[in-house]
């Protein structure tokens, strides 16, 4: 669309744009965890969400590379807070066999915004307003957008079932009692420091991290390599963007099927397989259907079936929401997750090399045993969960991570464990 030029950019400024807006949301993630422990979650995510709809607003308006790469920094610093609101948020409201669902609702957006996306830069890229570049355009009106969507959640997003003026007082009963029920709910928003460290030695979470940054990298590459694939057919820029768009629509029907599937009774583990599973497919396809132009139907193809890995993310998010006991666990394992996830963006432009060009297939390579790697990690983290529920069972405690149950046995307080949190089971 012509930013680059329009910047004066030189050599890896464009890769670091991209890198920049990471390195700022791994940064952020423990101030706005703090801030979400200090003042309501919907307040953090609005206010953020304001202001990075007013970054990417003023993006219209840089000259420079250093204005870009300093604003792409803060707008990662500003979406930071994003996944561990979305954690928070949903355990407020819904029981942990529903919040799989919602997560997928919620992770749609990432689908819609490949769609929408594509419609805007085609619309802009074909404006007659000469006032403003195409991509200036795109960034004003995706920057209005933000903002919009940012006030309206300030203003109509209660902060939990007790403040919904839409909710009876019976139905707000009804609410809090189907989450007592189910022994879910977000926890005391109370920051326990036990709870805390727990959390970053539990298992779960390395394995989370683990599946997240391996699924994400896949993504990453594969978005990078696109760029040169679609650009090979020959189509211009705004045709090319409009290509990209069934990309958004495989991720959402992806992410929808498998996230309905286990609020309808499938098992979590194997949901997230069969998410992983096209993507595999189509990774297979770009590593080994051959690159010439009878063939480029198909690598297109497999580019999209790629891209329902992050589907993945979805169910990555809900079996957090579902398998953290307690606000500030909750929390910490949100917020290593979106780290693990950042830390994969940066990363996965690096398996391009130069050398490597055109085919990349190090890179494809790197990309397949990422995505299989993932499923030795979905397997495994089924197999965890599975051992520390039978070890409940015996015990007659909730079921917990070692370190948490080591906790217990030590510091004796096991009696004041409440008869119904007994009975709180890992979901898989």
């Amino acid at each position: 669309m012509g930013i680059q030029s329009a910047v004066g950019m030189k050599g890896n400024d464009f890769s670091w744009c991209g890198t920049a807006f990471f390195l700022g949301y791994i940064c952020a993630q423990l101030p706005q965890c703090a801030l979400l422990q200090r003042f309501p979650v919907v307040k953090v995510l609005g206010i953020n969400a304001c202001l990075w709809g007013v970054v990417t607003g003023a993006t219209a308006a840089v000259q420079t590379p250093t204005q870009l790469i300093a604003l792409r920094t803060l707008l990662g610093v500003f979406e930071a807070v994003v996944t561990p609101s979305l954690i928070i948020i949903t355990s407020t409201w819904y029981k942990r066999v529903e919040g799989a669902s919602r997560f997928g609702i919620w992770f749609c957006g990432l689908g819609a915004g490949q769609i929408v996306g594509g419609l805007i830069s085609f619309a802009a890229q074909n404006s007659h307003i000469k006032a403003f570049q195409p991509w200036r355009l795109m960034f004003a009106i995706i920057g209005v957008a933000n903002l919009i969507v940012a006030v309206s959640l300030l203003a109509w997003l209660p902060a939990g079932p007790d403040e919904a003026r839409f909710l009876t007082l019976q139905e707000r009963e009804l609410v809090a009692h189907r989450l007592s029920e189910d022994l879910a709910g977000a926890g005391v928003k109370v920051l326990r420091l036990h709870s805390l460290l727990e959390a970053v030695a539990d298992l779960q979470t390395w394995l989370l991290c683990a599946m997240t940054a391996l699924t994400t990298m896949s993504a990453g590459v594969v978005v990078y390599y696109s760029s040169f694939l679609i650009s090979g057919f020959g189509f211009d820029a705004p045709h090319a963007a409009l290509l990209n768009m069934p990309s958004g629509a495989i991720s959402i029907i992806t992410t929808l099927a498998v996230t309905i599937s286990v609020a309808r009774g499938l098992p979590r583990w194997i949901a997230t397989i069969a998410a992983i599973l096209p993507a595999v497919a189509g990774t297979a396809m770009l590593l080994f259907v051959p690159e010439k132009r009878s063939t480029r139907p198909a690598l297109l193809l497999g580019v999209y079936l790629v891209s329902s890995a992050p589907a993945v993310y979805a169910m990555i998010m809900a079996t957090a929401g579902a398998n953290y006991r307690g606000y500030t666990r909750k929390l910490a394992g949100g917020a290593l997750i979106a780290a693990s996830f950042s830390a994969a963006n940066v990363g996965a432009p690096m398996a391009f090399q130069a050398r490597d060009r055109p085919e990349y297939r190090p890179a494809k390579w790197i990309l397949l045993c990422a995505l299989g790697a993932a499923v030795l990690v979905a397997v495994l983290l089924r197999l965890v969960y599975g051992f520390r529920n039978r070890r409940a069972e015996s015990s007659g405690l909730p079921a917990m991570s070692r370190v948490e149950l080591g906790r217990v046995r030590r510091t004796g307080s096991r009696a004041g464990v409440a008869v119904a949190d007994r009975g709180w089971r890992y979901s898989y």
